[in-house]
């Protein structure tokens, strides 16, 4: 169930509505039994709801045919629920039910989220494993955001559940075993985990366990900034060890205005969080002329510093694209 106002009851494919269920409209204003208002007045179950409907459309999808096995014993495991306990039970054992996650799995170890982009992170560590649960220690970081959440996981049906983070209020999450052997992470990032998720952030994703990152190095050709693997080998030997700081930099990037008209492409690239302080521009032209104009906190503490750097012939001639671009730093020096 999936109760926003106007609300359809149960399935999320009006098709299937009509195929295997009653249309049930409800109003979140005036729901008409319980069940049904116990779960709009709670974030925590319309969030629930939400993971259901996504993952029975997604089944669904898959297999047409199985959507009356999926709804009938979903029904008669709600239909007697008149509290929140109840209702989240009934919730996390048909999530469970979508996955084929009640089975016996060995969580322990350390977990990699392989799914958020670059300048992002997850970590997770899961340990004291037994038969009602285990304890999660996970990392999510982004740019210069980073945020912990500790805590302990209990089992229902085979997935895991938690809304009791330390300092982390009532944000819950919910951690599924894959078939794959991999593990996806779901958070109520838009609500309750919203404050402990800053910048974008996300604990959300699908993990990997290895000791460390199994996401390959990221380049400026991998990210989408440099246009070809030639211009991206040219940027290499004209910036030498400060490509890696471009890559670092590109948190999170965008497309600018050539004010130049050279026909360039230009990227805007910065640090999350620290925008004023860390981040790059590149121009790249069809010809395979660059300018590139990077900005680092000063060594002293106070300002920026500028590298510019080119493969044009006026090596001192900064075009307009750059120029304005550099406006909005304080220089404190340059190299």
């Amino acid at each position: 169930m999936r109760f926003t106002p106007p609300l359809l009851l149960l399935i999320p494919l009006a098709w299937l509505v009509v195929a295997i269920a009653p249309a049930h409209a409800l109003d979140c204003g005036l729901p008409p039994d319980v069940a049904e208002r116990t779960i709009c007045a709670t974030p925590q179950l319309t969030w629930l709801d939400g993971i259901y409907n996504d993952t029975f459309h997604d089944r669904v999808i898959e297999n047409p045919q199985q959507a009356g096995k999926l709804v009938k014993p979903w029904l008669n495991g709600i239909e007697n629920c008149t509290s929140v306990g109840c209702l989240r039970n009934a919730y996390l054992s048909h999530i469970s039910r979508l996955f084929e996650a009640d089975r016996k799995v060995d969580w322990s170890g350390v977990w990699w989220n392989t799914t958020v982009s670059h300048g992002n992170s997850g970590r997770m560590q899961i340990s004291h494993q037994n038969a009602w649960g285990f304890l999660m220690n996970a990392t999510v970081q982004g740019g210069i955001y980073h945020t912990v959440f500790n805590g302990e996981v209990r089992f229902h049906s085979g997935v895991g559940f938690t809304d009791k983070i330390v300092w982390g209020g009532d944000c819950a999450i919910m951690l599924v075993p894959l078939s794959s052997g991999k593990m996806k992470v779901i958070s109520d990032s838009l609500s309750s985990c919203g404050l402990l998720l800053p910048g974008e952030m996300s604990i959300d994703g699908i993990y990997t366990r290895s000791e460390t990152d199994p996401r390959p190095p990221a380049t400026l050709l991998s990210l989408g900034i440099m246009p070809d693997h030639a211009t991206d080998e040219v940027f290499r030997q004209l910036v030498g060890s400060d490509y890696q700081k471009y890559v670092d930099t590109a948190t999170d990037f965008n497309y600018s205005e050539d004010l130049d008209n050279f026909g360039a492409t230009v990227v805007s690239l910065w640090m999350k969080g620290m925008a004023n302080r860390q981040s790059a521009i590149i121009m790249t032209t069809p010809q395979g002329q660059i300018w590139a104009l990077r900005a680092e906190p000063a060594v002293e503490g106070k300002g920026v510093t500028l590298h510019y750097s080119t493969t044009a012939s006026e090596k001192n001639h900064l075009p307009k694209t750059l120029a304005a671009w550099q406006a909005r730093f304080i220089r404190s020096s340059g190299s």
